[in-house]
């Protein structure tokens, strides 16, 4: 019996120091092991920016990606994006785009795609059809990969979207409703516990169904999100609705999936649906979200007998006092002369921009 306990002591201890000395290891290597990512990282996004000669680490809400510069001057910007394909892991890509919104180039970093099928993504003949391209969705997939080549075009309409609105505003992308075919489509987002899986069905321009498929959320806390931001989006015809209280991630999660879901139909911000004819609008009041400078800016728009008579600013980020002149001039002005094609507030560009896109995508969801 001592022997047998002398035994078990003898094999704890060389357990305690080979656990020890395995951590000694982890610790010592993971440094380098780390560093190491980061500056494939860094070498990813540099091949995608040509003409950098400096490449710069940020980050936007929490969204990491590297601006390139060539002296002084702006060349562009990438980011790392991933997108489910055929395989058990998503692809995972690096993404680059230019100053004038086009994309400069696209690098798959990782995939576990079907040899020989689905990893003729990587290949020049498919990655080549991108650079130059404002329009991911328009570009031709690879006859027996579809699934493969779509999950690439969504993640660089993903990149494109979220980087032509640092580098180049006037190519962001934007999902318009009328240029979405008929049809149901998937999408994925992220909650608070985990993927958030929907379907989104589209007919005639306008969000028919939204179903959430597959989620990993509290229930009852995230029923409210689960039933009620589906609902918003098909009474207001808009992605841009509020999060439900309580259930704020599990709101982003939604929206996030039915955006991605629809983001290989995005088509550039200044390419979108034409003016809008105020003329022909039911009446009613409406409300729409546009991008501020510090982010979104809701507004209520109401319509009687085809003309807009009151304009209202219900929630925004921006600056107290600065961004006042925006919102008190705008809406009168468009008022007014009953047009969205008004000038701007000297000093508060952005903040005006933002109420004038607002005003529009209220409008827009009105039809």
């Amino acid at each position: 019996m001592k022997q047998v306990a002398k035994l078990g002591l003898t094999l704890a201890l060389i357990c305690a120091v080979a656990a020890l000395g395995l951590a000694a290891v982890y610790a010592k290597t993971k440094p380098i092991i780390d560093k190491r990512a980061e500056e494939d990282l860094l070498n990813a996004a540099r091949e995608v920016i040509p003409g950098a000669s400096a490449i710069e680490q940020q980050e936007l809400d929490g969204t990491r990606y590297w601006i390139g510069k060539k002296g002084s001057e702006l060349a562009g910007a990438a980011m790392q994006v991933e997108a489910q394909g055929y395989g058990s892991e998503p692809i995972q890509m690096m993404v680059g785009v230019d100053t004038d919104g086009t994309v400069t180039d696209v690098k798959i970093v990782a995939m576990s795609e079907t040899p020989g099928i689905g990893t003729r993504v990587k290949d020049e003949a498919f990655l080549s059809r991108f650079r130059g391209n404002s329009d991911p969705a328009g570009v031709d997939g690879i006859s027996g990969a579809t699934v493969s080549s779509g999950a690439v075009k969504g993640g660089v309409s993903k990149a494109l979207s979220f980087l032509s609105a640092i580098v180049a505003p006037g190519g962001e992308l934007v999902i318009d409703l009328a240029a979405v075919p008929d049809g149901t489509y998937e999408g994925t987002g992220k909650g608070l516990f985990g993927p958030i899986k929907i379907s989104v069905t589209v007919k005639d321009g306008k969000i028919t169904e939204v179903k959430v498929l597959e989620h990993s959320e509290t229930q009852g806390i995230a029923d409210m999100a689960i039933n009620g931001v589906p609902k918003s989006m098909i009474e207001k015809q808009t992605l841009d609705v509020d999060a439900v209280s309580g259930a704020t991630f599990t709101s982003e999660g939604i929206i996030n999936a039915v955006k991605d879901a629809l983001m290989p139909f995005a088509v550039r911000k200044d390419e979108a649906s034409g003016p809008v004819d105020i003329t022909k609008l039911p009446d009613g009041t409406y409300e729409g979200s546009g991008k501020g400078l510090f982010g979104p800016i809701k507004v209520s728009v109401t319509m009687q007998g085809g003309k807009i008579t009151d304009i209202k600013v219900l929630e925004h980020k921006e600056t107290a006092g600065i961004s006042d002149p925006a919102f008190t001039y705008v809406p009168k002005d468009i008022i007014e002369k009953q047009t969205l094609d008004v000038d701007t507030v000297s000093g508060a560009t952005f903040t005006s921009e933002g109420v004038i896109e607002a005003v529009k995508n209220a409008l827009q969801g009105s039809k």
